[in-house]
């Protein structure tokens, strides 16, 4: 019992991700928009959130939708439409960010995902 409850845990849905329509067109102006709306409070409007790590693996624009649609707002998962979710996720996951040691390391067989941030 304890082990599959784990296993549930881990599952990219036990940690809160939903599945998104990722054929959606991104709308960051959109995104910009439902971000100062739902989620500057506690984001802050420039997204750097309240922790120096706040978004540590965000950087997938449908990943991190998947989160957001199934987590955000907080304490208010799936009230998102996907597009929505896509496009607060294009605004987000393409503010600067301080770039993180060993980035070089993501992609060892190359061919980074086409919604990663370049």
């Amino acid at each position: 019992m304890a082990i599959t409850r784990y296993a549930d845990w881990v599952s990219p849905e036990g940690r809160g991700f939903v599945k998104v329509d990722n054929t959606l067109t991104p709308d960051p102006v959109k995104g910009k928009e439902i971000f100062a709306k739902t989620c500057s409070t506690c984001h802050g409007d420039n997204g750097g959130g309240q922790y120096n790590d706040d978004g540590a693996g965000m950087a997938r624009t449908y990943k991190a939708a998947a989160f957001v649609k199934g987590k955000i707002p907080f304490g208010q998962g799936n009230t998102l439409t996907d597009q929505e979710a896509i496009d607060v996720a294009s605004y987000f996951t393409h503010l600067p960010r301080p770039v993180k040691a060993n980035k070089d390391k993501d992609w060892p067989k190359g061919g980074a995902p086409v919604d990663v941030r370049r």
